[in-house]
């Protein structure tokens, strides 16, 4: 089973690109869906990663404010749990720890901060999740439009570096590299005139 980028053939790569797991399996292989839906994503981020180190830093800290907003949420909830146990103390902690100004707050007007971090929370998770999937939603590429950017792309770069890039051959891992080069040139050059 193929399980890196320089293992795979950039042919195989658009059509995994494409939704198609299979080319993932050697003849005599087998495996999950999930098992290989999960090695798809991740030579698809090691791909992205070469060709575009910045936007996948981008893409990392979307993924770090999903993880911080849940958290925060979570950590609301619990406190809310505490509120209604009576646990005032280890509430105001937990608020302290996430920044929240608390002095000389009763403990009524904790619970009513708490009810209001927590309302304020959920609108803002929603909000974002909502505006993610508009941004989402446009970039469901269909297969003939992904492999369709792959040609164009491979066509720009066969006459920009004047070589022959034959997809059966080449692996994704170095196609991933030439691309990368080229986007370094082009912003040399630029930059230069």
């Amino acid at each position: 089973m193929i399980e890196r980028l320089n293992q795979i053939s950039l042919n195989d790569f658009i059509e995994l690109s494409c939704g198609n797991y299979a080319c993932l399996l050697s003849d005599d292989k087998s495996a999950s869906e999930s098992k290989l839906k999960e090695i798809a994503s991740k030579l698809t981020i090691e791909y992205r990663s070469i060709v575009n180190p910045s936007g996948m830093k981008t893409v990392i800290m979307d993924k770090e404010d999903i993880v911080k907003e849940r958290a925060k949420l979570l950590s609301l909830r619990i406190c809310q749990t505490l509120a209604a146990l009576g646990f005032y103390d280890d509430v105001r902690q937990v608020l302290g720890q996430l920044n929240v100004d608390i002095r000389n707050m009763s403990d009524e007007q904790l619970i009513s901060k708490l009810d209001y971090l927590l309302h304020s929370a959920i609108f803002e998770q929603k909000r974002n999740e909502e505006r993610r999937g508009e941004e989402h939603e446009g970039n469901k590429a269909t297969p003939e439009q992904i492999r369709s950017s792959f040609d164009t792309e491979i066509a720009f770069l066969m006459t920009f570096f004047k070589m022959n890039i034959d997809s059966r051959v080449i692996n994704a891992a170095i196609y991933a590299n030439i691309v990368h080069q080229a986007e370094i040139e082009i912003a040399n050059k630029k930059r230069s005139t």
